[in-house]
Parts: structure tokens; C-alpha cells; sequence
């Protein structure tokens, strides 16, 4: 839902959505009976239940162990990042490539449509 029309929404990851709805929404994907049509219409909903679930991760995608050399990678070319990426444990990679990775080429895409020229991604 993000990724197909949420990236259109403004301030999608900065506003929040209301209280009530996000913990219903938290409550639902805590027991697996998420309604999808009910938050279909909330994008912030969707995107503060993603930003939420992120936060109380025990250990973050991007794993502690691995903290000193994502710094070490800002500096170096793209292949140490790709190293590093297949360092992670699988279901943080594709947390990671879900979450993270599509929704930046989506915000790629989209630039070109909602800014102008001269601020474009």
C-alpha cells in the first residue's frame, strides 16, 4: 500500500496519523487480522505502524554488529556496501530491501512527477 500510493502522500513518514487508529492498527498486526481495507485510506497509519515496528526491533535491520562498518562504508565505493548487505542475516536483508530499498527508487520515480526540475532526486 506504501509503495503503490502512499509515496504520494504528503508528509508521509513526518505526519502522524491519529492515536485510535494506529493502535488499532498495531493491535490487528500483533494478532494477524489486519483488515487491509479498514487502513487502506490512512497511508500515515500504514507508514507509523512501519516506523513503530522499526523502532522496537530488539537489534536494528542494519544489526549493531555491524554498525562501525556502515559508518566505514560512507566513505568507501558502493561495493563495501554490498558486502555488508550480504553480511546481514536474510530476513533483515529483505526487511531491509522491502522497506527501505524499493521505497527509495519509488521516491526516485516520483520526484521527476511532483518537484520541479532544479530539486529532483
Amino acid at each position: 500500500m506504501l509503495l503503490r500510493t502512499g509515496m504520494r502522500e504528503e508528509g508521509l513518514f513526518r505526519l502522524a496519523a491519529a492515536a485510535s487508529v494506529m493502535k488499532r492498527l498495531k493491535t490487528c498486526l500483533n494478532q494477524g487480522t489486519v483488515d487491509h481495507s479498514e487502513f487502506s485510506m490512512d497511508p500515515h497509519a500504514v507508514a507509523g505502524a512501519l516506523k513503530c515496528y522499526l523502532r522496537e526491533l530488539p537489534e536494528p535491520l542494519m544489526t549493531f554488529d555491524l554498525y562501525n562498518d556502515w559508518f566505514k562504508a560512507l566513505s568507501e565505493k558502493l561495493e563495501q556496501f554490498k558486502i555488508l548487505l550480504k553480511k546481514l542475516p536474510p530476513e533483515n536483508y529483505n526487511n531491509l530491501r522491502l522497506h527501505f530499498y524499493n521505497s527509495l527508487y519509488n521516491v526516485k520515480q516520483l520526484g521527476s512527477h511532483i518537484l520541479p526540475p532544479d530539486v529532483e532526486i
